[in-house]
């Protein structure tokens, strides 16, 4: 019975703070510390999502739906694309244990978190590793995405994009190539 009252709630929530559009702020979701570097045979990047996840996340990771988050790496050497992928974040909130279970598919990794802020610390944090044997210097651009996601206990589809003023982060940075010793 409670379940089903906190469900409405989250739901009603989510679904008023969609449709007052003219008074919704949305997140400025964006990169920051962005780091690339060449060494040996990898490319190793990170960086960080940040604003992202502000509003009215908090609800909608707690509905219980599979939250996902997805990335795109593009990998430019001085002409040319040279690497393309794509891998995403995704979550789903268990009530009964109060637990957030977060898989991370570049680091092939399942996790927990314990609350709100822990999962937004590790959703937030990207560490993609790609082997590649030569690489001359170039950039890295790594973008950001949301689907719609379908809250099962309304029967609507609702675009999370929404929730980032419809502007997917994009940040093109310079790959550092480490000195052989």
């Amino acid at each position: 019975m409670f379940q089903t009252l906190s469900n409405k709630i989250i739901t009603g929530v989510i679904t008023l703070s969609m449709m007052l559009l003219s008074s919704y702020e949305g997140n400025k979701a964006r990169f920051d510390n962005v780091f690339a570097n060449f060494g040996g045979n990898r490319i190793f990047i990170s960086a960080e999502l940040v604003d992202a996840f502000e509003n009215d996340f908090e609800e909608i990771f707690r509905s219980g739906e599979l939250i996902e988050i997805f990335f795109q790496i593009q990998i430019h050497d001085q002409e040319r694309t040279i690497h393309a992928e794509e891998f995403r974040h995704a979550v789903i909130y268990d009530p009964l244990e109060k637990l957030y279970t977060v898989y991370l598919e570049e680091k092939n990794l399942e996790t927990t978190a314990a609350d709100f802020l822990q999962l937004i610390e590790t959703i937030s944090q990207i560490e993609y590793t790609h082997k590649i044997s030569k690489y001359n210097g170039g950039h890295i651009i790594l973008s950001a995405y949301l689907k719609k996601v379908k809250l099962q206990t309304v029967n609507k589809e609702y675009d999370l994009m929404m929730l980032w003023k419809f502007k997917q982060p994009k940040v093109k940075a310079l790959c550092n190539i480490q000195e052989k010793s």
